[in-house]
């Protein structure tokens, strides 16, 4: 399967690694992602349990990500696009936990919450994976964290408007996210060496901080475990 490489690569104790800032980058996201999993996992609320799932998942197909961008095709195509395959899964598995995660903040108080919109999701996300499996696209990840960063844009806007703590916080890192995808989509870069998914990649780490900053928030002013 062909896949917009850049061809920047350095010999590290006798193998050859590909895009060494990506797996760089990439593994910064990891090592926040799986702290934020770590300190939200603690809780033993729901919607607390939804955003330490998103940073486990991130985290997860951020590692994988660094092994496409290392390993290329020098190991064979088969490796190459089962592991392109999990990355893009577990992706799109982050995002049903990040959608999960608005919704449930949206409705925690209201005592009839009704879940059709969550089935419809997960049946959304299914036959993502399935057209994924064929296609194998990151274009695919890209649409549906669009959409469900959309959605929930709205619903922090209006929790913000409500004067709920933590909300703020996380429109701005929806807001900062969105500039990941612009950069990534339209390919800009600085040079070969720190390139449009290097960029993309630090913007994303950075909109997952002030993330985690709200939800932080969010818990210390809504909940007590």
């Amino acid at each position: 399967m062909a896949l917009n490489f850049d061809y920047t690569y350095i010999y590290l104790f006798g193998s050859k690694i590909f895009e060494p800032m990506a797996i760089l980058t990439n593994l910064f996201i990891t090592v926040f992602c799986l702290f934020a999993f770590i300190k939200m996992n603690a809780s033993k609320q729901e919607i607390l349990k939804d955003w330490s799932l998103f940073f486990l998942m991130v985290g997860v197909s951020s590692i994988l990500g660094s092994v496409c961008h290392g390993a290329h095709d020098q190991y064979g195509l088969i490796f190459l696009n089962i592991t392109l395959f999990l990355m893009n899964a577990i992706s799109l598995i982050s995002i049903y936990f990040f959608y999960r995660a608005a919704f449930l903040f949206f409705n925690l108080n209201k005592p009839e919450t009704n879940f059709f919109y969550n089935y419809l999701v997960i049946v959304w996300i299914v036959i993502s994976l399935v057209i994924t499996l064929f296609l194998n696209k990151f274009l695919l990840i890209k649409i549906n964290a669009g959409i469900i960063l959309i959605y929930s844009l709205i619903i922090h806007s209006i929790t913000y408007r409500n004067k709920q703590k933590g909300s703020g916080y996380i429109v701005i890192g929806i807001l900062i996210s969105f500039f990941s995808i612009i950069v990534h989509s339209l390919k800009l870069s600085f040079n070969e060496w720190f390139n449009y998914k290097d960029i993309a990649h630090l913007i994303m780490l950075i909109s997952l901080v002030i993330l985690f900053s709200g939800v932080k928030a969010i818990q210390k002013s809504s909940f007590t475990d």
